[in-house]
C-alpha cells in the first residue's frame, strides 16, 4: 500500500478551481518529484496531503496518508498524522520558525511529542541529547551556539537545516520538501540537496519533493509528475521525461532548464 494516495483531487476557491482531478501515488521508500511553474498547484497538493489547506481552499476527492483518509478529517485525526507519518520541510524556513522561540527548543517540541505519542517516560535529558544528535546529524556545526540561538541569528542554510531536523524528530514515514532550496544560493542549495538524499537514504524514508527547477529535481527523485494550471500533463520515470518529454509543457520546461544553464555556463 502506498504512503499518500491521492485519487481524483480537485481544490477550489470560490468558483475556481486551482487544482483538478489530480491523482499520484508515493510508496515506502519512492523518491517521487512534483514539478511545474508557480500557480500549477504544486505547493497547494502538499497542503491538502497534510489536512492543512487554507479555510477558503475546499477539497475533493481523496487523500490517504498511510491508510487514513485525510479529506474531510477532524483536525484531531490529523495531528496524529502530522509528523508521525508524513514530516514536512517548507520553502522558507525564516516564515516557518517561530522567531521568538530558540533553535534547540523548536527541535526538542516534536521530540516531546513522539516520545508521549509512543509511550515513553518522558526524560528531559534524554530530550536534550536526541535534540543535539539531530543537529548534528543535519550537518551543523556549533551545535550549542546554534542550540541556543533564534532563528533570525543563523544563516538560511543552517535555518533549513533545523527544519529538517525538525522534520526528522518524529522519524516520518515520509518527507514531504516543498521547494526546499529556492530561498538559498547555489552552494547550500547543493549541500541541502545532498543533506536530504542521504538522509532519506539512511533512514528508508519516502520523499515527495516539490520545485519548478527541473535539475535539482533531476538529481534527488526517481519518479516525476508534471503538473501545469492543476492538472497532471505527464508523469513517468524522471530520466525518461526529462529526456523525451511527452507533452508540449514538459517540452518547453526542459527546453527552458537546457537554455538558463547554458547562458550559466556562458557567464562563467
Amino acid at each position: 500500500m502506498s504512503l499518500l494516495e491521492i485519487k481524483g483531487l480537485t481544490l477550489r476557491t470560490g468558483g475556481q478551481a486551482l487544482v483538478s482531478d489530480l491523482s499520484l501515488s508515493v510508496a515506502s521508500g519512492a523518491r517521487m518529484g512534483l514539478i511545474g511553474e508557480s500557480g500549477s498547484g504544486k505547493s497547494l497538493t502538499a497542503l491538502a496531503a497534510i489536512g492543512l489547506l487554507p479555510p477558503d481552499i475546499r477539497a475533493e476527492g481523496s487523500v490517504l496518508l498511510d491508510g487514513k483518509e485525510v479529506v474531510g478529517a477532524r483536525e484531531e485525526d490529523l495531528v496524529a498524522l502530522r509528523g508521525a507519518v508524513a514530516g514536512t520541510v517548507f520553502q522558507e524556513p525564516l516564515t516557518a520558525l517561530d522567531p521568538l522561540m530558540k533553535v534547540g527548543r523548536q527541535v526538542a517540541e516534536p521530540l516531546v511529542r513522539r516520545y508521549r505519542r509512543e509511550g515513553g517516560a518522558l526524560d528531559r535529558r534524554a530530550v536534550d541529547r536526541e535534540m543535539r544528535e539531530l543537529l548534528e546529524r543535519v550537518s551543523l556545526p556549533d551545535i550549542a551556539r546554534i542550540a541556543n540561538a533564534y532563528p533570525f541569528e543563523i544563516s538560511g542554510g543552517q535555518r533549513q537545516r533545523v527544519a529538517i531536523a525538525m522534520a526528522l524528530a518524529c522519524r516520518p514515514k515520509l518527507l514531504i520538501a516543498d521547494e526546499p532550496t529556492t530561498a538559498l544560493d547555489v552552494t547550500t542549495q547543493a549541500e541541502i540537496l545532498e543533506l536530504l538524499s542521504d538522509l532519506v537514504n539512511e533512514s528508508g524514508m519516502a520523499l515527495l519533493f516539490i520545485s519548478h527547477d527541473l535539475p535539482i529535481v533531476a538529481q534527488i527523485v526517481e519518479e516525476v509528475t508534471v503538473l501545469r494550471r492543476g492538472e497532471v500533463v505527464e508523469r513517468g520515470a524522471v530520466r525518461s521525461v526529462f529526456s523525451s518529454p511527452a507533452h508540449e509543457y514538459t517540452r518547453t520546461l526542459v527546453a527552458a532548464a537546457a537554455a538558463f544553464d547554458e547562458a550559466l555556463g556562458g557567464a562563467r
